[in-house]
C-alpha cells in the first residue's frame, strides 16, 4: 500500500520482535509482536496500549500476558537498528494493518492497528488470549473508531514510497497543497499526494494534459481512487467467522515432531482448513523441550486426535 509507512512505535515494535525469537520459527509469528506492543505499555504516544486499556486490560495483566507469551530473559532483549524482515504470519498481520488503517483514514500504520489486526484473524495464541481477557475483536475494532491519532508518523519523503517514471518538477508540493484531497504527514509541513495519481496532477504533465483532453478532473481522480479503495476493503476483508473459546485442545510435541508437522503442515491445512479446523502453535514456557500444538475441529466432525494424526503423518 504505497504511500502509508508505519508510525514509530509500530516499526519499533517490528524490530523487537524480530530480537525476541531471532532463529526460530516464532520469528514469523504475531505473539513476539504482540509482545513488544505490551513493553510500550507506559509510553504516553502508543495507540496499542491506549487501545488495550481502552478496552478494559490492565497493567498487571499485560504483563501476565506478556510473560506468557515469551520468556522473561527473551523480553528484555534490545532493540536492533536494522529493518525487521517480516515472514510467516507475520506478514498477514502488517498487511491486514495497512488496510485497517486505510478504512479509518489513519496518518500511519500504528500499533493500534497491529493490535486490530491480530484480533481480526483470531487463530494466534496471543489474539486467543486477548479474548480470554475480554479484548474482542468487535470491541477493539470498536474502540479504535473513537481512539485519537497519538503516534509519531515517520517524516519520510513522499516521493521515496513509490517509484514513479516522471522527473520531479520545481514548485508542484505548493501548487498540489492548494488542491482539494491532498493531505499533510503528521508532525511536517510537507503535502503528500495520493502516490497512484500525483504524476497526473502536476501542471504540464503529459498525464495531466491527457485526462483534460478526455474530460477527467482531478476531483473526479479523486473521488474514484477513494470509491475503488473502499470497495476493495470492503470485498478482501471479510472477517472470518469468530471461533468459540471452548473446543481448543492441546498437545505437547517433541522437536522431532514438531519439524514433521511443519513441513505437512501446508498440505494439510489446504484439506482441513476448508473444513474448518483450525491450529496454533506455540513453546512450552514450562517446559521447553516440549512443543505446544492447539487444534480447534470446527465445523469438520474430526476429532482433534485424528488431525493431530493427520499432522504427524499417521494417518490419511
Amino acid at each position: 500500500m504505497a504511500g502509508w509507512h508505519l508510525s514509530e512505535q509500530a516499526r519499533q515494535a517490528l524490530r523487537t520482535a524480530r530480537n525476541l525469537a531471532p532463529g526460530r520459527s516464532a520469528a514469523g509469528s504475531a505473539d513476539p509482536l504482540l509482545v513488544a506492543i505490551l513493553g510500550q505499555w507506559d509510553d504516553e504516544h502508543a495507540g496499542g496500549p491506549a487501545l488495550l486499556r481502552a478496552c478494559g486490560m490492565t497493567a498487571d495483566q499485560a504483563s501476565q500476558l506478556a510473560t506468557t507469551l515469551l520468556p522473561t530473559e527473551a523480553a528484555s532483549a534490545a532493540v536492533p537498528e536494522a529493518e525487521p524482515r517480516i515472514i510467516g504470519s507475520l506478514r498477514f498481520v502488517v498487511d491486514q494493518a495497512f488496510r485497517i488503517a486505510a478504512e479509518a483514514r489513519a496518518p500511519y500504520v500504528g500499533t493500534e492497528h497491529l493490535v486490530v489486526a491480530m484480533l481480526w484473524h483470531d487463530t494466534f495464541i496471543g489474539a486467543h488470549e486477548l479474548r480470554r481477557l475480554g479484548v474482542s475483536h468487535a470491541r477493539a475494532a470498536e474502540q479504535l473508531a473513537g481512539l485519537r491519532n497519538r503516534e509519531r508518523a515517520e517524516q519520510i519523503d513522499p516521493l521515496a514510497a513509490v517509484e514513479v517514471p516522471t522527473r520531479r518538477r520545481p514548485g508542484w508540493t505548493s501548487w498540489l497543497a492548494s488542491r482539494p484531497g491532498s493531505t499533510r504527514f503528521q508532525g511536517t509541513g510537507a503535502s503528500a499526494p495520493c502516490t497512484t495519481c500525483w504524476p497526473s496532477c502536476i501542471p504540464g504533465s503529459a498525464a495531466r494534459r491527457l485526462l483534460v483532453e478526455l474530460g477527467v478532473s482531478y476531483e473526479e481522480v479523486v473521488r474514484r481512487i477513494a470509491e475503488e479503495g473502499a470497495r476493495r476493503v470492503t470485498v478482501e476483508d471479510g472477517r472470518p467467522e469468530e471461533h468459540p473459546l471452548e473446543g481448543w485442545q492441546e498437545f505437547r510435541v517433541t522437536d522431532q515432531q514438531n519439524e514433521v508437522i511443519r513441513g505437512r503442515f501446508h498440505a494439510v491445512n489446504m484439506e482441513l482448513g476448508r473444513r474448518g479446523v483450525r491450529f496454533m502453535f506455540g513453546t512450552n514456557v514450562d517446559d521447553p523441550e516440549w512443543s505446544l500444538v492447539w487444534i480447534h475441529p470446527g465445523g469438520s466432525g474430526l476429532d482433534p486426535r485424528e488431525v493431530l494424526d493427520r499432522l504427524l503423518g499417521r494417518a490419511s
